[in-house]
């Protein structure tokens, strides 16, 4: 039988796939010749499923409905030719939102800033008045957090949505526990609730050792001198000595103490290298650094996720775990795909596809062209529009 590729925005009922369906995370949702309904298409949607071969006829069975037969024979684009050749699957830029428009962002924005809250009064409570910490507050607000993304892929996106709210030490904190606890269910699918618990809490009180740090130092607004780079180091020494004296696991306080060590040795504070390093804390170490890169700092604007990832392409294989490290990076940038950004060239467009091989190098539609960063060398992505 005859098939074609459409988008899925172009899918309608009675349809019938061709060949199975698979979401970005390569699960099976959908069977080869499962006739579409209106909840199946709107699954697709969900899942990011952004283009499906459909069957056109041709043994007796008309499951695309006539004037679809017609008007797909006569669309001849370089969209569909582009989805026909592979080169990409995704949807049409026409009518979709901005994420950060969107009622699930509102939604998923006030979760989080709640959090946060809860998170600044418990870090407080813990260090200021010495109280024991409430971890099934914090775990439950984040848990809550986390239900408000259809996927990671979700979370990323509307994690950088977020970027303008971050204050160096609560909102960092929070994003590291839902990074890590991202990269700890994408490693280890079968991980355990209770070992997710440690490393979600892991990174979520990695840096409560800032809060007895100097906030001038903190919140500096220039680049900081030797000696106050050696005050502000003195956070994972704060961090693990209040954590030590809590009923935790003692994983917690050990990643407070080991979250900027690198595993060729490079980190701080003992040059530990690989498996010298708490597993928990090399999961931490790279949500830490990719928070901090991608986020507003007082002395320096964030840097454009793509060109983060290929700072951690070119330099971050020796620095940080490739078993975690890669894999994070391939959510990271698949995250972005059919999000807007802006070009070196000052055009606007959309990421339509990642390249596996050069993460941080995907090819962008701008109104009918396509370009490829993989070997348009000469060309960048800016910044992400959000």
């Amino acid at each position: 039988m005859a098939s074609k590729r459409i988008l899925t925005t172009k899918a309608r009922v009675n349809m019938v796939t061709s060949e199975d369906v698979y979401t970005t995370d390569n699960q099976l949702i959908i069977p080869k010749g499962t006739v579409l309904t209106e909840d199946i298409i709107a699954a697709l949607k969900d899942h990011s499923v952004f283009a499906i071969r459909v069957d056109t006829g041709g043994d007796g069975v008309t499951p695309v409905l006539m004037d679809e037969q017609e008007t797909m024979a006569e669309e001849t684009s370089g969209e569909d030719i582009a989805i026909e050749s592979g080169i990409l699957e995704i949807p049409e830029d026409d009518g979709i939102p901005n994420t950060s428009e969107t009622k699930e962002f509102m939604e998923f924005e006030s979760s989080f800033m709640e959090s946060v809250d809860d998170l600044k009064n418990v870090f407080n409570s813990v260090v200021m008045k010495n109280e024991e910490i409430d971890t099934s507050l914090l775990l439950s607000d984040v848990k809550e957090v986390v239900s408000k993304g259809r996927d990671s892929f979700h979370i990323l996106d509307m994690l950088q949505c977020m970027r303008g709210y971050d204050d160096v030490t609560y909102v960092h904190c929070m994003n590291v526990a839902l990074l890590s606890n991202l990269i700890g269910r994408t490693v280890y699918p079968e991980i355990s609730h209770e070992e997710l618990e440690v490393l979600t809490l892991s990174g979520l009180l990695c840096d409560i050792g800032k809060i007895l740090v100097p906030e001038e130092v903190i919140n500096k607004a220039g680049r900081l001198t030797l000696p106050e780079y050696n005050i502000a180091k003195t956070h994972v020494f704060h961090g693990n000595n209040i954590l030590k004296g809590l009923n935790l696991d003692p994983r917690i306080a050990e990643v407070a103490m080991r979250h900027h060590e690198r595993c060729d040795g490079s980190g701080y504070p003992g040059g530990f290298r690989g498996d010298q390093i708490e597993e928990f804390a090399r999961i931490v170490a790279i949500a830490d650094t990719y928070d901090a890169m991608t986020t507003d700092r007082p002395y320096r604007p964030a840097i454009c996720p793509f060109e983060v990832i290929h700072m951690f392409e070119r330099e971050g294989l020796v620095k940080y775990d490739v078993k975690f490290l890669l894999q994070f990076l391939e959510k990271a940038a698949h995250a972005y795909v059919n999000t807007k950004v802006k070009l070196s060239t000052g055009e606007t467009g959309r990421v339509i596809m990642i390249n596996r091989k050069e993460l941080s190098k995907p090819v962008v539609k701008v109104g009918d062209k396509y370009y490829d960063l993989s070997t348009e060398t000469s060309i960048r992505i800016q910044n992400i529009i959000i």
